[in-house]
């Protein structure tokens, strides 16, 4: 099943040589500052890629008021 998976997912079809595709090798989208993830998210055009940046920033913003960092 997680053969049909992968290649589903947006971070499969990101070009090496994009801008969001460099931040990723540098920073890693699940500890960088919310304010950071943030800006990436409206610096990427709609579509697939954003709508992953939204629910990983969602995420992040729920584990906060979780009581988790």
């Amino acid at each position: 099943m997680a053969a049909s998976i992968l290649p589903a997912h947006p971070l499969n079809g990101l070009s090496l040589d994009c801008e969001l595709s460099i931040v990723f090798e540098t920073e890693d989208p699940f500890r960088m500052p919310l304010d950071r993830l943030k800006t990436l998210i409206e610096r990427t055009e709609p579509g697939e890629m954003r709508g992953y940046l939204f629910g990983l920033y969602d995420l992040r913003r729920a584990v906060v008021y979780a009581g988790g960092h």
